[in-house]
């Protein structure tokens, strides 16, 4: 995981930017677990360091971690209780391009039913997780005008952090007009799963039950390898595919 705290330009604040644009054939419930247990630690040494500097420098890792752990109590656990639709556990155990379609008609997801799905695709069928985040600024941008931080708030209101003289309403279309696409991978073997979402999706921009979020799917059985797929969603252009899943209640997962 990827990690930098940026100060403000008037340095009274600061934002913690965690990133992994990549993760690879991974164990997901022992990722996400040292994943959120390593930023809740880092998040409690900064509240801290905020306050009180010299406090901070006294105390080591294991402080922190203890504190992260004890946040955490049996937050995974929970996902153990929330029921996956039957039909995405199906999916998994299918190779036919047909049923995998036929099966995925009319379905939908929530983001606590797909950790939920993540976990149980390992736990239960042994596949491995990959997770990638591809994300492509429009034509005629040069990424070194973009500011470190654009936060484009609830009122419109722009907040930038670091040097730039792109105006509000070119910051306001870097932040709308990029191609950035989130897919997860499940995979076992020779045989993979993907489901992805768009951004665009995510705003209601995509033409899809008037603007209903959604996931798309794809699978080796669609006749493709997953290098190329790859290829398709880096270049900001993925390969389309017929089948939609509702994404619903974005913004109310678990806390």
């Amino acid at each position: 995981m990827d990690t930098r705290l940026i100060w403000d330009d008037d340095k009274k604040g600061f934002t913690r930017i965690f990133s992994e644009e990549k993760i690879e054939k991974v164990n997901p419930i022992e990722y996400y677990k040292k994943v959120e247990l390593e930023k809740r630690a880092l998040g409690l040494r900064d509240i801290l360091y905020a306050q009180n500097p010299f406090l901070t420098s006294l105390l080591d890792d294991n402080f922190f971690e203890k504190k992260a752990k004890d946040i955490l109590g049996d937050f995974f656990d929970q996902f153990e209780k929330i029921e996956v639709p039957q039909n995405f556990l199906k999916l998994l155990e299918t190779t036919k391009k047909s049923v995998q379609v036929k099966l995925l008609k009319g379905q939908s997801l929530n983001p606590d039913q797909l950790m939920a799905l993540i976990f149980k695709s390992y736990e239960d069928f042994g596949m491995v997780y990959s997770r990638y985040l591809f994300e492509k600024l429009s034509n005629g941008i040069d990424p070194k005008d973009v500011p470190t931080i654009i936060h484009i708030k609830d009122d419109g209101k722009v907040k930038t952090v670091g040097e730039t003289k792109m105006t509000v309403g070119q910051l306001n279309n870097v932040i709308r007009y990029r191609k950035s696409i989130v897919s997860h991978f499940f995979e076992k073997d020779e045989d993979w799963h993907c489901l992805f979402v768009t951004y665009a999706s995510m705003r209601g921009e995509e033409n899809w039950k008037n603007g209903q979020p959604h996931f798309h799917y794809i699978s080796n059985a669609f006749g493709i390898s997953k290098e190329d797929f790859i290829k398709s969603m880096e270049n900001g252009n993925y390969i389309a595919t017929p089948v939609h899943i509702d994404l619903l209640d974005y913004g109310n997962q678990l806390e």
